[in-house]
């Protein structure tokens, strides 16, 4: 997987720059990471789902679900999507 990048702001700050309310409390960051890498938990700013205000949450990075079978051979040559000739 590419696009590593590093996190090193505590969340005082990721608070101020992104402009975000109140944060959770309990929070917890994760210490300062110079090589993120997939697997990992970092935090994420999202839109709440009732109210719709930003907030920090830790989630992991990294991909969700392997894509199916069917799917990994995108993209399909118009050839191959056309229907046969009678």
């Amino acid at each position: 997987m590419c696009g590593r990048y590093y996190r090193r702001s505590d969340k005082q700050r990721i608070a101020e720059a992104f402009h975000l309310g109140k944060l959770p409390e309990g929070f917890v960051l994760p210490p300062a990471d110079y090589n993120v890498a997939p697997t990992t938990y970092q935090p994420v700013i999202r839109a709440e789902h009732e109210t719709g205000e930003r907030e920090l949450v830790t989630m992991r990075w990294g991909m969700c679900l392997p894509l199916p079978r069917a799917l990994r051979t995108l993209p399909a040559s118009a050839r191959s999507t056309q229907r046969p000739r009678r």
